[in-house]
């Protein structure tokens, strides 16, 4: 399951840092339209709020169960209906704030493996998923309130070429860090 993580984790960081690291005028153009683009805003929001749904579904919290669960498929319609209306009353800034709410969701897959991996005492590789996982789970809940200011920092980070390639060869790094480590886990 590790290789799966490895994989998901690590190759789009691999071909963002490596393409900012080679040519940061498609980065910027890629994020310019990744922010402004309705049909990645509304795959994403689907996908956020299914992820959501599927984690209330199975966190096990008996006051979300009394609450959410009155009757099957509940959960999964209210993720419908919340995403319908995430799409229609919040468009703008809604790709980074979708994203940003995955990558807040995801860290619990995720610990679900590494938890039956992580040994009882000292470090292993899977410490470098643990700790990417926290990293992203903060990032998300930052990006969930202030999309814009996440946009901006990012728009100012690759500004420059020469800045730009150093943060995009940090970032391929460590996209090949996770992929080889989900391999060696």
């Amino acid at each position: 399951m590790m290789i799966f993580w490895g994989i998901i984790l690590g190759l789009p960081m691999m071909a963002y840092g490596g393409v900012l690291a080679a040519k940061p005028q498609y980065i910027r153009l890629f994020n310019e339209r990744f922010a402004t683009s309705r049909g990645v805003a509304v795959a994403l929001a689907i996908i956020a709020w299914a992820l959501t749904a599927r984690e209330l579904d199975i966190i096990g919290i008996d006051v979300f169960d009394k609450l959410l669960k009155r009757f099957p498929g509940e959960l999964w319609i209210l993720a419908a209906v919340l995403a319908y209306l995430t799409i229609i009353w919040m468009p703008k800034h809604l790709s980074v704030r979708a994203l940003t709410a995955i990558l807040m969701l995801f860290p619990a897959s995720l610990f679900r493996t590494t938890r039956l991996l992580v040994p009882q005492s000292g470090v292993a590789l899977v410490h470098i998923f643990v700790i990417f996982a926290y990293i992203c789970a903060v990032i998300g809940m930052y990006g969930m309130f202030y999309p814009w200011r996440l946009e901006k920092g990012m728009a100012l980070t690759i500004r420059r070429d020469n800045i730009a390639r150093i943060f995009g060869g940090a970032i391929a790094f460590l996209g090949t860090l996770l992929f080889v480590c989900g391999f060696a886990v």
